[in-house]
């Protein structure tokens, strides 16, 4: 008689195991899904960058308007500062417990874009549950999450 080649059960059961307690290493080291203090940041962010790049594309400079309650997007027209229109610049709400840190006492910031996509440089602090993160803009207009609350 011919002996069968092949895996045992309990050889495929250790290999199970294995990939198991790999995949649970990997698990346990992403960072968690509803962090919102980290989906506040990074989205405020990237919306930042996304006024930078209308600022150039449009030949306009661009205006994010930072409030205690959100943020919003303005143009720089020959009338004066009008609303950006679209989907993408929706003024948007702070989630509930997210609180900007805002400099000086009218309660607003601002970040401006040139035509070239130069800011003059800034930052803003998001505070949550005692946590805290930020979002810089350098001159050339680079926008960047500072890490700690990651």
């Amino acid at each position: 008689m011919r002996r069968a080649r092949g895996f045992t059960l309990v050889e495929l059961m250790v290999a199970l195991a294995v990939i198991g307690l790999a995949g649970a290493a990997v698990a346990l080291t992403l960072p968690p899904s509803d962090d919102v203090l980290v989906k506040e940041t990074e989205t405020f962010a990237a919306r930042l960058a996304h006024a930078r790049d209308e600022a150039i594309l449009g030949m306009r400079t661009i205006e994010v308007g930072v409030t205690a309650r959100g943020y919003g997007f303005s143009r720089r027209r020959f009338e004066g500062w009008q609303p950006l229109e679209g989907r993408a610049f929706a003024a948007v709400d702070w989630a509930p417990g997210t609180q900007p840190q805002l400099p000086g006492r009218d309660g607003r910031m601002a970040f401006r874009f040139d035509p070239t996509g130069a800011a003059e440089p800034g930052s803003l602090v998001l505070l949550r549950e005692g946590r805290r993160a930020r979002v810089s803009v350098d001159g050339g207009g680079e926008v960047t999450v500072d890490g700690s609350a990651r």
